[in-house]
């Protein structure tokens, strides 16, 4: 049987990762896939969720992947396994719904966030879960929505974030009438439903009601101003990558604020219900750690460049017929290059080599657009191999036990 370019595409791109990593494994980082290498940072509290449910600080962790790790009776080999499948069937779905060419297919599997599709991590059930959504907005099936919406509800506390931006989408693309309302009303329902039964499981192990709520706190996530430099845990590359986050969040938001006001030139853009929704939440989600953590920036890699979101944007971009001249794309460095004052970049002759090689890497996303079709072709086979480059000592840098996100 002859398989499609999808899936001869990402079963590739799996056969050439997993073997780097286990060549890894074998000759240069003794033991990289041990069992303990597997549970760093969240991947531990979510295993003794499993194993022992909610104690501590973990009521901050929603209980649907654990859950569905502790039925499922397998283990941490087999958890990455399935992490995988709930990652790839719904890859493949949204690939195909956009259309995606095998290029552009490549780009999106080796963005350097989707390790954590393969950790015992919940990103790829939140990944499902939000495909779901973006599926039903399409389709303007409400159903496919809600199911989508309460699941996702189960697995992190996103609804704060996908709620409104949700509004944003129905407004954006419907009309405001006793329909919508019905909508928006299930939606909200679908919400309240995912947090009684987070809450009801979290008091079956504690006694306790909703404790989720107060254990942000103790993980300093309270509103306040952000403090400049902007940073982030581990300092360093992590910082940059945080740092690419909150750019590629803050330009969705932008253009989505852009395209609400109407103003040039993204005015007469036009723009679906999945794409709204998709720019409404990587800049609510940037928005909302920028008010949170006071300019700590931790884990927004993962938010940003580890879901379906940042999939529906970059295909909104590819789409658009702007051919972007050699100007513009000095332009656009520069911009970039100017951003990183808001991490102190100008504090040492290294850190501002590190971010001007940051911005030079963020320019090959920007030559895509490009109206000379060789620079085009050119700057997306170099954004693929340098995008498995991070992706790969990402991978290492974690299992070796290192902070990445």
């Amino acid at each position: 049987m002859k398989l499609n370019k999808e899936t001869r595409t990402i079963g590739i791109y799996l056969f050439v990762f997993v073997y780097i990593i286990l060549v890894a494994d074998a000759f240069f980082v003794t033991g990289l896939l041990d069992s303990s290498h597997l549970l760093y940072w969240d991947a531990g509290n979510y295993y003794s969720i499993r194993n022992h449910g909610y104690e501590d600080l973990r009521f901050a962790f929603f209980p649907l992947f654990p859950l569905m790790w502790r039925i499922s009776h397998i283990g941490i080999h087999g958890i990455l396994l399935l992490n995988m499948l709930l990652f790839v069937i719904p890859f493949y779905y949204l690939i195909r719904m956009l259309r995606s060419t095998v290029t552009e297919i490549l780009i999106y599997l080796t963005i350097p966030g989707f390790i954590f599709f393969y950790l015992p991590y919940t990103e790829s059930l939140f990944f499902a879960t939000s495909v779901i959504m973006l599926a039903g907005v399409r389709q303007r099936n409400t159903l496919l929505v809600i199911i989508g919406l309460f699941l996702s509800t189960l697995t992190r506390p996103s609804f704060t974030i996908v709620f409104p931006a949700l509004l944003i989408a129905e407004l954006m693309t419907g009309k405001a009438d006793r329909k919508m309302a019905l909508r928006v009303a299930l939606y909200l329902g679908a919400i309240l439903l995912g947090i009684l039964v987070v809450g009801l499981i979290q008091h079956y192990y504690t006694g306790r009601w909703f404790e989720f709520f107060t254990a942000q706190k103790r993980w300093g996530n309270e509103l306040r101003f952000p403090k400049l430099p902007l940073t982030s845990w581990a300092g360093g590359l992590i910082v940059r990558l945080d740092g690419v986050a909150l750019l590629l969040g803050l330009a969705a938001g932008l253009a989505l604020t852009l395209r609400l006001l109407k103003i040039p030139p993204v005015k007469n853009i036009k723009m679906p219900g999945e794409v709204a929704l998709s720019l409404a939440y990587l800049g609510g989600i940037t928005l909302s750690v920028l008010a949170f953590r006071g300019g700590s920036l931790f884990s927004l890699n993962r938010f940003i460049l580890a879901s379906p979101f940042i999939i529906v944007a970059l295909d909104f971009w590819f789409r658009q017929q702007v051919r972007l001249r050699t100007r513009h794309l000095v332009m656009g460095f520069f911009l970039i290059y100017a951003f990183w004052l808001l991490f102190g970049s100008y504090t040492h002759i290294l850190s501002m080599l590190r971010f001007f090689l940051v911005s030079l890497y963020l320019v090959p996303l920007l030559a895509i657009r490009s109206g000379n079709e060789k620079v085009a072709k050119g700057s997306a086979i170099l954004l693929i191999a340098l995008n498995l480059v991070f992706q790969v000592l990402l991978m290492v840098r974690f299992l070796s036990g290192n902070w990445v996100g």
